[in-house]
């Protein structure tokens, strides 16, 4: 009896679980769409607008066009045009900067050449002016007016005549050389008679004292030393 009921019951649960199987796919039957239903769906989505390359009237895919971007290149005119002006600019450079630096080196050489006249012996070759050998030599004619105020006519008398062969040798009026006599020296500005004449007095007023070992007095000294503008001034007109 017990065994005929678990056979009933399990039949009426097989039963039903039956019956619920076929009514859902029954609905499930009723709410999916046919084929032409899904086809006119497509075609719908399709048609939308979102879909570019779809056409709706043909029912066709469509060409596109596609838009090629070019890339805008830098003119060639232009880019020639900068390189000149940089090539320009350089040049101009260089050139300012050579001007400025031959300025500069002029005036360094300048200021060598003075300090070098303040400085160190006024004759290229010592040895022309043997009287020098021993006393100290730069500004001759500064240190021939040092002496002077001093009162030391005999060594102011050694200066001035130093000066005077030294300049008349600067402007190619004399050669001064090694060996050659006072005489000589006369001898080369016979054309200039100014200058002789100047050169010959302080001359012989320094023969006085470094050759005849004389004092040379105030009045002597002055004598010589009166004629020294007009002896510049011939020398610069004569050069």
């Amino acid at each position: 009896m017990t065994r005929s009921r678990c056979h009933l019951s399990l039949s009426l649960v097989a039963g039903l679980f039956a019956l619920a199987a076929v009514s859902v796919n029954h609905k499930a039957a009723a709410q999916s769409p046919g084929p032409h239903e899904a086809i006119e769906s497509a075609r719908e989505e399709l048609g939308s607008g979102a879909n570019p390359w779809y056409d709706t009237e043909k029912d066709s895919l469509r060409k596109l066009k596609i838009e090629r971007v070019q890339r805008r290149a830098m003119p060639l005119g232009w880019l020639l045009k900068w390189v000149v002006y940089a090539i320009l600019g350089l040049a101009i450079a260089a050139i300012v900067y050579a001007l400025v630096r031959f300025a500069m080196e002029q005036l360094k050489s300048r200021k060598l050449a003075t300090d070098d006249e303040k400085s160190q012996p006024l004759v290229d070759d010592a040895e022309a002016l043997p009287f020098l050998a021993e006393r100290p030599r730069g500004d001759l004619l500064g240190l021939a007016r040092k002496h002077y105020e001093q009162g030391n006519y005999s060594e102011a008398i050694i200066y001035l005549f130093s000066y005077e062969l030294v300049e008349l040798d600067r402007g190619s009026r004399i050669h001064l050389a090694k060996g050659k006599t006072n005489r000589q020296y006369l001898r080369e500005l016979k054309d200039a008679a100014p200058l002789r004449s100047a050169l010959e007095r302080t001359l012989h007023a320094f023969e006085s004292v470094f050759f005849g070992r004389r004092n040379l007095d105030r009045a002597s000294f002055e004598a010589c030393w009166q004629e020294l503008p007009q002896f510049q001034a011939q020398l610069r007109g004569a050069t």
